[in-house]
């Protein structure tokens, strides 16, 4: 007989947590093993988390402004350079990448257990995403990776990969530049929080075009990005942004939006489109910001 009370092979807290809710409903009280000692965890300090999202958009401003000067067509070679360095020195002042990905990382920490990862196992468990045999695991890159949050799913085999890695079990690559030989394309792409810290929307759609190439056919993408990016954005819509993805051969399969971020599932399903997505206004007024991505 299944064992209720027996955590569950993916997900180590999920069936403890429906034991508990059983014993709230019911009243009776729950055996705990002798010498356990439940501990609370401690929240972070507002203060933490405030200078947490303070350095992550400070930095994402630099960048932004980064690309958009090395653009400029109209500035001189020595004053677009001048320029240029300006800025890096401001982003390496900051603490540069390091920064950022420390920040990240510990802002993870202090929102709880609403992590992609867990999102994105639940979905695979939800639509019944499964290896093709026995003994088999899917194959999953994780773009933009602070750590091989996948590694305890035995039926997942992880590729993270990452601009800086933070630890060994991530692979220093350029999303860019990485290849895969045809017919090694992964069943599983995760890109989360990375579209939003590219500056240039001209390089944010080369990104998802480039999800393409990475991708299998009958596979699956996940995006993750700031909630403002889809639903305050001048320039993008949640539906725009599917819209964009469904000319790339991605259909929407599932989407949740969190108090800070978007989470969306497609499935590589369809034809490609042959369709542009130039930059245009979509909402009017001055307080919406200005995310875009040009496919």
């Amino acid at each position: 007989k299944f064992n209720m009370a027996a955590p569950c092979k993916d997900f180590p807290n999920e069936k403890v947590a429906s034991v508990e809710t059983t014993h709230r409903k019911t009243g009776k009280s729950k055996s705990v093993p002798k010498g356990h000692i439940k501990k609370k965890k401690k929240p972070c300090p507002v203060t933490e988390v405030r200078v947490d999202r303070s350095v992550i958009s400070k930095l994402h401003v630099l960048n932004k402004e980064l690309e958009a000067v090395r653009r400029d067509q109209s500035l001189s070679q020595g004053t677009r350079q001048a320029r240029v360095n300006q800025l890096e020195a401001q982003i390496q002042k900051m603490g540069g990448l390091d920064a950022y990905q420390a920040a990240s990382k510990h802002g993870a920490c202090c929102h709880g257990n609403t992590t992609t990862s867990n999102w994105v196992v639940k979905q695979l468990k939800m639509f019944k995403v499964k290896p093709d045999g026995v003994g088999q695991r899917l194959r999953l890159l994780d773009v933009g990776a602070l750590d091989n949050h996948y590694h305890k799913h035995s039926w997942l085999d992880c590729t993270a990969i990452d601009l800086n890695p933070q630890t060994d079990r991530v692979i220093r690559a350029d999303f860019f530049d990485y290849k895969v030989e045809e017919g090694s394309e992964y069943d599983v792409v995760v890109l989360s929080l990375v579209i939003n810290f590219v500056g240039d929307p001209k390089k944010r759609g080369d990104m998802l075009r480039h999800c393409c190439q990475v991708t299998k056919e009958n596979g699956y993408l996940f995006i993750v990005l700031p909630l403002p990016c889809l639903s305050n954005s001048r320039y993008l819509t949640h539906q725009l942004f599917c819209e964009m993805l469904d000319s790339l051969g991605f259909q929407k399969q599932s989407c949740h939006d969190s108090k800070r971020l978007s989470f969306c599932m497609f499935h590589r399903s369809g034809k490609r489109k042959s369709k542009c997505f130039p930059k245009q206004v979509l909402r009017k007024g001055p307080h919406h910001n200005n995310f875009s991505i040009i496919l």
